[in-house]
């Protein structure tokens, strides 16, 4: 059996004293496709109450993208269009567009003119209505550099102007306590207060006392594996940690769950991931030889995709018993965020 991992020998990466990059960017992408009905529930009620939420609403992301051109490259903002059916019968487009960076660039106003004239230009009739909405994630409340106040949902048809419902969220810091009551029922909640910690200063223990925080929130609400999983996925990648407290982030995690007596697949997974690789390296080390590094990753790799995706087929077997370690560590990564196995294999 191999031997155990050196107390306080560092995980694998090249971050053993400072937090990897955060990346707002892609969780905020993931939490408003998986909870876009909390989210207007909690930021845009009037919004929310518009809706017809009995019939499914439609995701348009490579329409989005060829509308918008230009305008989502080298940003740090994230754009959802959304199709939608009114109560009243009538379709709607939706777009929600959020701001990831410290305070909004100057482009941030033409950047929401110019997807109201697109958007108008491509779906706006009669029987249509294009609304809009911004969430402002690190500006202060009612920032000075913005040229517009807060405004009421309206649809503007024909104008040279247009308003848009705006929404500071570093604004929702007084109210922690709210957001604390709300989380036992809209997970977006959840969302907002990870964000929030995220932003605030602290040093790598303190952002370590919140990210456990926030992690046993997740259990203490009774949340299920798929909320879990997604929930701590946002918190993972916009709370993060330096090398050795996010190892014991990662003890922790361990401990709750046998506390709750569950073992929900991303926390398991990611605690056997960084176990996996570890092992990998101590094994390398030992027997001074790169096989039993690459040993050991194909292992783990193989036994978390089994977890993951059931019963391999011999082709994937045959494609991680003859990768480099290089492949091998590439695709062990992976596996956290992979929908289907061909996500972990591809190019």
């Amino acid at each position: 059996m191999p031997a155990a991992l050196p107390p306080g020998d560092p995980l694998p990466g090249p971050y053993p004293h400072a937090a990897p990059e955060a990346d707002h960017d892609g969780r905020w992408k993931d939490a408003l496709e998986a909870y876009l009905q909390p989210c207007l529930a909690l930021f845009w009620p009037a919004v929310h109450a518009l809706i017809d939420w009995s019939v499914p609403v439609v995701f348009l992301d490579k329409e989005l993208q060829r509308l918008a051109g230009a305008l989502r490259r080298g940003r740090r903002h994230v754009d959802t269009l959304v199709q939608v059916r009114l109560r009243e019968g009538a379709s709607a487009h939706l777009l929600i567009h959020v701001e990831v960076q410290a305070r909004p660039d100057a482009a941030f106003l033409k950047r929401m003119y110019t997807y109201h004239c697109r958007l108008w230009d491509r779906y706006g009739r009669h029987d249509r209505q294009v609304i809009h909405v911004a969430v402002l994630t690190r500006s202060a409340a009612h920032a000075p550099t913005l040229a517009f106040r807060d405004a009421p949902l309206q649809a503007v048809a024909g104008s040279a102007g247009i308003a848009f419902a705006v929404l500071h969220l570093l604004a929702w810091r007084e109210r922690r306590d709210e957001l604390l009551g709300m989380a036992r029922h809209n997970p977006f909640a959840v969302v907002v207060l990870a964000e929030i910690d995220s932003a605030a200063a602290g040093g790598p223990e303190t952002r370590l006392a919140r990210k456990t925080r926030l992690l046993r929130l997740l259990y203490e609400y009774t949340y299920g594996e798929t909320d879990v999983n997604r929930l701590f996925t946002f918190i993972d990648g916009v709370l993060t940690l330096p090398r050795v407290q996010a190892r014991r982030f990662n003890e922790t995690v361990d401990a709750i769950e046998k506390e709750y007596d569950v073992a929900y697949v991303t926390s398991v997974e990611r605690i056997g991931i960084e176990k996996g690789l570890a092992q990998g390296r101590l094994e390398g080390r030992q027997e001074g030889q790169r096989e039993g590094r690459l040993l050991g990753m194909q292992q783990i790799l193989l036994s978390l995709l089994e977890r993951r995706f059931g019963p391999l087929p011999q082709a994937a077997r045959e494609r991680v018993q003859t990768a480099s370690v290089d492949t091998l560590q590439a695709w062990l990564l992976r596996v956290l965020d992979a929908a289907v196995l061909d996500d972990v294999f591809e190019d």
